[in-house]
């Protein structure tokens, strides 16, 4: 049986997925076909290359199911009603009726039945399905989803259900992404808040708790009243005495203080709903999903908090793992024999990148011996290189099969990254990949981040101490804390990508070769892409994008080709403005 999972149409991130008789053997999102960020198409482009890659073809498909309600969304959306009764009994009437994209999926794939999921279940269900537990509690967050915001429940091999839910009106996501917006940084850039949080202090913390009510077990009741979104951010601003930032302008440590001090509150509230779970639930196991739980500082944080056994975060928390999560449902009530697992193959779930364009040959650099060992020669020399191999990475990181590397020891190369190549704001982190064997030697973590789900603190031997003299943001990020800053937080933490042998071969590979040259196990990793661009897909996508940067080589499998150098500034701030609206 061949089910396509949907997920992302009715908001952002649009996502595809195939399972064969239960077993995934692919997973994609829209807007690495599209090249659109956050693209919320009917991902038609991403379900036929993971049909492809399974052998199948659409008229093969026996199940598509996507993981939303529309009408629940609808009403939610549009009239500001939360759940009740009788919104949860239209979903379940409503649940084979032609909302949304199901058109388009009967035209695409005509003899598959359509059907849809919870999208909070989606979440769980992927969440429950990738960790390590026979059974667990789950703590769903995000902005909304259907006419939710929050949703605790219990998964196992069986089931996958809701116990407690908060409408979509008590918002502790729509809070951080109003702040996201105060702070002048656009649609889904709640991720750079969490970036400026460490270099701020948490002053307006008190004036944030009393724009929102906030319940004892984690229930901010954001509600705007039917006013206009500007209205809303015109009474923040009130609020809290502050004028919002606009693009473009420079950050202050006004704004620094206000992103440390909206990151407290969203811990404070997710601690707090998890310790709600633990006691509604009383499971020993808590999985972390949603779009919030793509904050890896409070992931990190979450699981070092004692309230479970453990604590697993989902390894696409956000809505581009929705359609896989909805297939797995879907995989549940017709088998639901089995341990509910999936082995996600690290995640490389996309198609592989195919040959460079012709032009980008005549670049091509020979070298003696294996790849590995050239390209860690090269990092180790101070280049920048753009890593292209295998089939790509499903989630909002690159994991090593679409990512920009460099050695982390470069006391400029925070800067480098941001300003010259991915072209984003100066004060934005880099994630460590490192070897998992290595991990403990170096960061304080007993536990795996294969997928960057969470956030850890360099060890003190490592560290230079902060002079206590430090005042602002900008002195914060200035300040050389240890001697690998491109991937150490100002405050000693960094975002994590273990990387084992068994589930990253070909990345653990690199990153040997380059501690048998330097000694240092870990390297920067970023994706590639321009800041507001989809991370790159194809072997054309990469060379286009390589070209418009100053990285200083290409990797697209075994070839390594150097840079052109054929493209103005001009030229480069053009290709640049085309993503600028997504950035």
């Amino acid at each position: 049986m061949i089910i396509v999972g949907v997920g992302g149409t009715l908001g952002h991130d649009a996502n595809a997925a195939v399972l064969v008789d239960g077993r995934l053997l692919a997973a994609g999102q829209q807007e690495r076909y599209s090249r659109q960020k956050y693209d919320s198409a009917f991902p038609a482009e991403a379900i036929r290359d993971c049909l492809e890659l399974a052998g199948a073809v659409p008229s093969d498909v026996a199940a598509c199911i996507f993981a939303d309600k529309p009408l629940q969304h609808a009403i939610a959306y549009r009239l500001e009603c939360p759940s009740n009764w009788l919104t949860w009994q239209l979903g379940k009437l409503a649940a084979s009726a032609s909302f949304g994209h199901a058109s388009a999926a009967r035209s695409l794939m005509p003899r598959a039945k359509v059907g849809y999921a919870w999208h909070h279940l989606a979440h769980a269900a992927l969440a429950f399905a990738t960790s390590p537990y026979p059974r667990a509690a789950f703590l769903c967050v995000d902005g909304m989803g259907d006419d939710v915001n929050a949703t605790i429940g219990i998964a196992d091999s069986r089931r996958t259900e809701i116990r407690f839910e908060l409408p979509y009106e008590n918002g502790l996501g729509f809070l951080f992404v109003l702040v996201t917006e105060f702070l002048g940084f656009g649609t889904g850039a709640e991720y750079k808040v969490m970036g400026l949080a460490p270099y701020g202090d948490p002053v307006h913390l008190e004036r944030l708790r009393s724009f929102a009510d906030c319940a004892p077990h984690g229930a901010v009741r954001f509600n705007w009243n039917r006013q206009s979104w500007p209205a809303v951010l015109e009474s923040l601003s009130r609020h809290l005495g502050l004028p919002a930032r606009r693009s473009g302008d420079a950050i202050t440590d006004d704004h620094a203080n206000l992103a440390a001090s909206i990151q407290s509150l969203f811990e404070e509230q997710i601690f707090a709903m998890a310790a709600y779970a633990r006691q509604m639930t009383g499971e020993r196991f808590l999985v972390f999903c949603g779009g919030c739980a793509q904050n890896c500082v409070v992931a990190g944080k979450l699981r070092g908090l004692g309230l479970f056994e453990d604590v697993f975060t989902s390894p696409a928390a956000g809505d581009m793992g929705t359609g896989l999560g909805a297939a797995l449902l879907l995989r549940q009530q017709v088998t639901p024999s089995g341990d509910g697992k999936i082995d996600v193959a690290g995640l490389y779930l996309g198609s592989p990148p195919g040959i460079p364009p012709p032009e980008a040959l005549v670049y091509q650099v020979p070298y003696d011996g294996d790849i590995f060992t050239e390209v860690a020669l090269l990092l180790a020399a101070g280049n920048v290189i753009g890593w292209v191999r295998g089939r790509m990475e499903l989630g909002a990181r690159a994991l090593g099969a679409r990512s920009i590397l460099a050695d982390p020891r470069a006391a400029d190369m925070q800067s480098l990254l941001n300003l010259k190549v991915k072209g984003r704001e100066s004060f934005r982190p880099f994630a460590p990949a490192i070897l998992a064997e290595d991990c403990s030697d170096w960061f304080k973590i007993s536990q795996p981040s294969d997928y960057m789900q969470l956030t850890a603190y360099l060890k003190p031997e490592h560290r230079r101490a902060s002079p206590r003299h430090l005042r602002g943001w900008r002195e914060r990020l200035d300040f050389r804390r240890c001697d690998f800053p491109a991937v150490v937080h100002v405050d000693y933490s960094a975002r994590l990508q273990t990387v084992r042998r068994d589930c990253h071969p070909d990345f653990h590979t690199l990153l040997t070769a380059f501690k048998k040259l330097t000694g240092l196990p870990f390297l920067v990793n970023t994706s590639f892409n321009l800041s507001g661009e989809p991370i790159v897909r194809t072997a054309t996508d990469a060379w286009q994008c390589f070209r418009h940067t100053q990285m200083d080589y290409l990797v697209v499998e075994d070839l390594l080709l150097r840079h052109p150098n054929d493209t103005t500034i001009e030229e480069k701030r053009a290709w640049r403005k085309q993503f600028a609206e997504s950035s």
